[in-house]
């Protein structure tokens, strides 16, 4: 078999020196070997039978990407090339947005997971309104155009009784894009919002509104890993670097938070929509589910979490650049990355 791997993530170090000195130095990033090339030389290293190509974004083009049995996202997508993160010349810009998404929309290049899928979980409104069907707890949300009216969404948000309130754009990463807003103030001065939006509206058409849950920055989000439809890991990130404070990555110590991000998190993986490649309909190799708590601003005795976000598993954070984090997740990934591929091309 050929795999490729498209890798060009800029962030989560795997600070493995035999694997790094194994590593063409075209794949590192300043010097540093990163979980996406990590997972795609572990494979090169540990399967013979398996022949692997690593493929940087500058180097995408449908024809690379045919010469392959199938090409695995874990590092580059449409989301990186929107946000520029890192910038692609060829694929800068709507113009070349576009030309990358025309790329991973194209079957004949043999993507994994497929647009249709990636284009689910990029989609905050599709997901978030299926979990919601599925009563599946989240946090309420508003959805909204890049043309809406500001007075009319002052109205809904004050008659929900939002004190203080989050817009996150639709297909966004990260931060990108979020604005945090306290109601009173935006009610005195409207040009606030108006100028989030003539800001932003460049980049995004969509947008959610969700009233602020403090739990965020006071217990921080749950971010758990699940490899294969099993739950594999989970860290608590708790960020108050915008208040002068830390940035902490800590193991989920009790069971009892861990117990119910878990029974969210497994409502959440049988919902998901199956993965159609090659005629077979099969399942993501990874997803990494964020939950939250809690909700209404209630007590983190309530244990009232919900699901914040869906990240496509191969290409979020890892969180093992951080030395508490000691799952194999590399290897394991390597791994279940090949079994798919037996499973989807034998």
């Amino acid at each position: 078999m050929r795999l490729g791997f498209i890798v060009g993530r800029g962030n989560g170090v795997y600070r493995n020196d035999a694997l790094k000195k194994k590593t063409p130095k075209k794949f590192l990033v300043d010097n540093l070997l990163h979980v996406d090339v990590a997972i795609a030389m572990t494979v090169k290293e540990n399967y013979p039978g398996v022949d692997v190509d690593i493929i940087l974004p500058k180097e995408i083009t449908l024809q690379r990407f045919k010469k392959n049995d199938i090409n695995f996202v874990v590092g580059y997508d449409y989301i990186n090339a929107v946000n520029d993160d890192p910038w692609i010349p060829k694929f800068a810009g709507e113009a070349g947005n576009k030309k990358v998404l025309d790329i991973y929309k194209n079957k004949d290049a043999k993507i994994f997971p497929t647009y249709e899928y990636l284009n689910f979980i990029w989609d905050k409104k599709m997901y978030l309104k299926k979990l919601l069907r599925h009563k599946i707890p989240i946090n309420p949300t508003i959805f909204i155009k890049s043309n809406v009216s500001v007075p009319k969404l002052l109205s809904q948000i004050a008659s929900y009784v939002w004190k203080e309130f989050i817009i996150k754009p639709i297909g966004g990463t990260t931060s990108y894009g979020v604005g945090l807003f306290k109601l009173v103030n935006v009610i005195r001065e409207p040009t606030l919002l108006m100028d989030y939006f003539n800001e932003n509206n460049q980049y995004y058409k969509e947008y959610l509104v969700q009233p602020l849950v403090k739990g965020f920055k006071q217990h921080g989000e749950v971010k758990s890993f699940w490899i294969d439809g099993k739950f594999s890991y989970a860290v608590n990130i708790i960020d108050r670097e915008s208040e002068g404070g830390e940035y902490k990555v800590q193991e989920v110590i009790s069971k009892v938070k861990l117990d119910k991000c878990k029974e969210i998190g497994q409502k959440v993986m049988k919902v998901l929509p199956k993965i159609s490649f090659n005629g077979r309909k099969t399942d993501p190799v990874a997803t990494r589910l964020d939950l939250t708590c809690c909700l209404g601003n209630k007590s983190i005795k309530s244990l009232e979490y919900y699901l914040n976000e869906i990240e496509e598993g191969g290409i979020a954070g890892t969180y093992l650049d951080f030395k508490n984090v000691k799952y194999p997740t590399v290897e394991i990934l390597a791994d279940s990355f090949v079994k798919k591929a037996h499973e989807l091309i034998d």
